[in-house]
């Protein structure tokens, strides 16, 4: 099989908004994973929608358009800057996928992802990378921050990031965003539940149709 050829990222001039000092950041229309190693780097560090002013060293958010092909993991994943994303985004997965099958490639059971943050499309990635299934991981996050709001211990607009498996016993952890910014949670189970009621719904019936594996679904997901 030929090897897949590399998009080149493209450098647009970012202004500072701290300082006006111009500069100049890459994006990534299209990122292939198995291609792409700088990309994926920027993208499993957090970085890819990231500048950082060369003048006065603030940190610059630039969001773009971006379609990852997790050729891994069999996903195509879009961050999308267009209006009614979750209208346009499933129809530009869709075509991402067809032009796949086009090729004579097999497309059955590939994930199809839309992110509406950047931070979630990072996150999505990671979560891929560790070998984790993603929606499972917004079921642990659901159920994790009920429990955390019962105790008082986050606020309603606290957000959990995944962050990264625990060594010491697998389980994983993530980030509390919010009034305690860079809390880290420990959660040394819940996972394989969470995983098993996600394989047990897509015996039962169809989740290909969803593209919004988040927050909002895992609510209306889980009783």
């Amino acid at each position: 099989m030929a090897q897949a050829k590399t998009i080149q990222p493209r450098s647009i001039q970012v202004k500072c908004p701290s300082c006006s000092h111009p500069g100049f950041v890459e994006v990534w229309p299209i990122i292939t994973s198995t291609t792409d190693e700088r990309a994926m780097e920027l993208v499993l560090n957090g970085r890819l929608f990231e500048h950082v002013c060369p003048a006065c060293g603030k940190k610059v958010a630039v969001a773009y358009d971006c379609l990852l092909h997790d050729v891994e993991h069999r996903a195509f994943l879009l961050y999308t800057t267009k209006e009614n994303p979750e209208v346009t985004g499933p129809h530009r997965l869709m075509d991402a996928r067809d032009a796949l099958r086009a090729k004579g490639q097999n497309v059955d059971n590939y994930q199809l992802r839309l992110a509406l943050t950047t931070f979630e499309f990072c996150e999505k990635v990671r979560i891929w990378h560790d070998g984790y299934d993603d929606r499972a991981i917004e079921l642990m996050k659901v159920a994790i921050k009920r429990g955390m709001l019962k105790e008082g211990i986050i606020g309603a607009r606290d957000v959990l990031i995944y962050e990264r498996t625990i060594e010491e016993n697998g389980g994983v952890s993530f980030v509390v965003v919010g009034e305690i910014p860079g809390d880290v949670v420990g959660v040394p189970q819940g996972y394989d539940y969470c995983k098993r009621i996600i394989d047990e719904a897509d015996k039962g019936f169809d989740l290909v149709g969803e593209y919004r594996f988040g927050a909002a679904w895992a609510n209306a997901y889980l009783p």
